[in-house]
């Protein structure tokens, strides 16, 4: 039993490490290096099997349980180091050599407390002689409550504070591991390190004094300056002391007045964010008016209004301002409504103002499932300048720019009620407008209008743009009013029915009277305009892979937002080439290495299994993510796609590992049913899910989860039987390369994690599931010779 629950311990504060790491990265650089955490934590996870693999003597089973617990130990203990480097690393900064040194330091800094961890896991799954089906199962049900373990922890600690508490918990495994050894000092130092964590990150907690980041986005930041800092599962929101500052706007009217206004600035992430202003009477939002991003106002300035992105509060009280008496906030993080509902309740000057409301849920969610209707929706800017020129959010999907998104918006308007969407727009470049009109006209045509141009109209001034979108054709009194306030304001106006708009691109959109043609029209422009769907919601990537020069041409990418897809993209190039490097060094230094080794098993099980695990790895990975990218859109909050997809997938997987010993999986014809079985259902999975989400994208919430469980768990049981019983095959074989082929299983995971993103950008997220098919398909192959080499007697098979 203490083995068993070491084992799990270890999976559990290591994976917690691993996501909260990816959540502290995220504040210093951009989101699109979070991958960088998982790389690395593989990364560490393969050199220490491997060290398992080369150094079998210090893992012999009278060794064992005191060398894992000295592992724990070495993790607990790395901690606060990888720690200390990290956030003094100035990230995105200095000369190319000093950006590569960055790197190169943090890699090492993160891999190290998952080297220890690799050897503790590595060594307990193949080297204990307790059962590998129990092992495994703990091993993935420690790492499934890592999961939901971080949503509570980034609750209540900060994400330093948060990863030094986990090194305790490497303390106490390594307890677990030496509470029977002989040695007393040892079980007396697991006792004293996890006490001293544990209580550090209590005090770090607390004071903020000991470990906390000194460059974010890379800039040094100054914590004195700060109100709050408020961290959770996928934010941090620091807010600053009060200031008097310039009117801030997103898109100003020249004739925008410029004075003096009480503010509190807000950022998330590190990344430029938002302010609280002051409102205590009108005149004090009276300048709100001069933003072209509240266009959609002037033209419906009564009624019902829905705000996605509550924010600071700004969009609220530009309805206020305009004569909507009732106003609905709709935001994803809870901390910004807890902010302003009670530190800024009365300087904000809307929790407490009648009709005002606010909701704390996803709105594509919320929507789909009230009944409400609104005169007007207004989406402006849910990220901010800094983070799209970064592009910071151009690997990650968007359930709010899609096709079936929009739907559910104007579905929720009155019948000449107006969804309005502000993006980043460039006179030279219409880059993310072109995409925003593009999806525009397509799901207009999804209700069968043929001539969108009435429909649409697009506002611009300085950097942003605002759409104005509405079921029902506008009007000549709305026509004659966008004229007015656009001369009157000095806004350019880009798109009016009636005018075909100076701009080629967006002329042919407007144009296009079918999705066929749509697609046509924007098949050959040099970014993506084609409108995103569920089925690929990556909206804020416009790159082509076949038109990568235009990305490279610095005249043509000079507004950031290219820029910052070409930085994102080429990372995540860059770190699959480097593990790719690692996967062929994985496999080839090891057989060098061990080449006058003794082992019993023949070439044919060694490259049968090495297929095998990295098969698996690959597979899984692959049908992982596919899982995550689809249901994160139907649930919507990104704090369900993490508790409650990741949780269920790893759950699953290890409850099936506990029923693998009970199956006889290793017998002719399971052995080949099993893949042939999982193939089938994943592709099940693959043509069943859109129509099970159109069926339920409106049901409650806890019955949309109770479905994404369901159609999740069993196909878990199944992925979850194949390690073990490889596993299985190779002991019974005789073979010692077993640590080897628990690290081809990891790091052939971690490389389609990082590749089923670009998959799923660039081809859509179904390619995935098909993959993963072929993967498990192939395992038919593996699993015939190794069980041939297991029989020794080819025939039997």
């Amino acid at each position: 039993m203490p083995i068993y629950f070491g084992l799990f311990l270890i999976a559990f504060a290591s994976l917690s490490v691993e996501i909260s790491l990816s959540r502290l990265l995220s504040v210093m650089t951009w989101y699109h290096l979070a991958f960088f955490a998982v790389s690395t934590a593989m990364l560490g996870m393969t050199a220490g099997a491997t060290t398992v693999y080369l150094k079998p003597e210090r893992f012999s089973r009278e060794r064992l349980a005191d060398s894992a617990a000295k592992a724990c130990l070495g993790y607990a203990g790395s901690i606060p180091v990888m720690l200390l480097i990290l956030c003094r690393i100035p990230f995105d900064t200095g000369s190319p050599a000093q950006r590569m040194l960055q790197m190169a330091l943090a890699t090492i800094a993160c891999a190290l407390p998952f080297y220890f961890a690799g050897i503790v896991i590595s060594a307990i799954l193949t080297k204990s002689p307790l059962s590998i089906s129990r092992l495994y199962g703990s091993d993935l049900i420690g790492a499934a409550l890592g999961c939901l373990f971080v949503l509570g922890g980034l609750a209540f600690f900060d994400a330093p504070s948060f990863i030094l508490f986990c090194g305790g918990l490497g303390a106490v495994a390594a307890l677990s591991f030496a509470w029977r050894s002989a040695s007393a000092r040892l079980r007396q130092l697991c006792y004293a390190v996890g006490g001293v964590l544990i209580v550090a990150a209590l005090f770090n907690q607390s004071t903020q004094a000991l470990i906390r980041p000194l460059y974010v986005k890379g800039s040094a930041e100054d914590a004195s300056n700060f109100l709050s800092e408020e961290w959770n599962s996928f934010s941090r929101v620091v807010v600053y002391n009060q200031e008097n500052t310039s009117l801030e706007y997103w898109g100003p009217s020249p004739l925008a007045p410029q004075n003096l206004l009480p503010q509190y600035q807000m950022n998330i992430d590190g990344a430029a964010g938002t302010s609280v202003r002051q409102f205590s009477s009108l005149a004090d939002i009276e300048h709100l008016k001069y933003d072209v991003t509240n266009m959609v106002y002037y033209l419906r300035p009564q009624g019902a209004a829905a705000v996605i992105g509550v924010g600071g509060g700004r969009d609220l009280q530009s309805a206020i301002l305009f004569g909507h008496e009732q106003v609905t906030g709709i935001e994803l993080n809870p901390i910004f409504v807890d902010l302003l509902q009670t530190r800024f309740r009365e300087f904000a000057g809307l929790a407490d103002r009648p009709g005002v409301s606010f909701v704390v849920d996803e709105a594509r969610s919320y929507l789909s499932r009230t009944d409400q209707r609104y005169t007007t929706i207004q989406m402006s800017l849910i990220d901010t300048w800094a983070s799209t020129g970064a592009g910071a959010y151009s690997l990650s999907e968007n359930g709010l720019y899609t096709v079936e998104a929009w739907q559910v918006f104007l579905d929720r308007l009155t019948d000449d009620g107006i969804f309005t969407v502000s993006r980043w727009y460039s006179a030279d470049n219409v880059n993310e407008t072109g995409r925003v009109v593009s999806l525009a006209v397509a799901t207009l045509q999804k209700y069968g209008i043929t001539d969108p141009a009435r429909h649409i109209a697009l506002i611009g001034s300085g950097k942003v743009s605002t759409l104005l979108l509405s079921r029902q054709p506008f009007t000549d009194q709305d026509i004659a009013q966008l004229h007015k306030v656009t001369t009157d304001l000095q806004y350019k106006l880009l798109i009016v029915p009636g005018t075909p708009a100076e701009t080629p691109v967006l002329r042919n959109i407007l144009g296009a009277t079918s999705l066929e043609e749509l697609f046509a029209v924007v098949r050959d422009e040099p970014l993506n305009y084609t409108p995103t769907t569920d089925e690929n919601p990556y909206f804020f990537n416009m790159l082509r892979l076949d038109r990568m020069d235009v990305a490279l041409n610095k005249t043509t990418a000079d507004n950031g937002v290219i820029d910052g897809n070409l930085t994102a993209t080429l990372t995540l190039v860059g770190l699959i080439i480097c593990l790719l490097i690692f996967a062929v060094m994985t496999i080839v230094l090891p057989l060098i290495l061990k080449a006058r080794n003794t082992s019993e098993a023949s070439t044919t099980i060694v490259w049968s299994a090495a297929a095998y695990f990295s098969l698996i790895g690959a597979g899984f990975m692959c049908v992982e993510i596919a899982l995550m990218q689809r249901l994160s859109v139907f649930l919507g909050h990104p704090v369900y796609a993490l508790g409650i997809l990741l949780f269920t997938i790893i759950a699953s997987t290890g409850v099936g590992s506990f029923f693998s010993e009970r199956l006889p999986l290793t017998k002719k014809p399971w052995i080949f049913v099993m893949p042939i079985v999982t193939a089938l259902a994943i592709l099940g999975i693959r043509f069943g899910l859109s129509a099970i989400i159109a069926a339920m994208i409106t049901a409650p919430m806890a019955t949309k989860i109770m479905v994404s469980i369901i159609l999740i768990f069993p196909l878990g049981l199944l992925l979850g039987l194949f390690f073990p019983t490889g596993m299985q095959l190779v002991r019974s074989s005789g073979a010692t390369e077993t640590p080897w082929y628990w690290a081809l299983n990891g790091i052939f995971g971690v490389l389609c994690s990082a590749s089923a993103v670009l998959i799923s950008i660039y081809f859509t997220i179904s390619v995935n599931f098909y993959i993963g098919v072929a993967c498990y398909s192939l395992l038919v192959l593996c699993l015939r010779h190794m069980r041939q080499v297991n029989l020794g007697n080819p025939s039997s098979v």
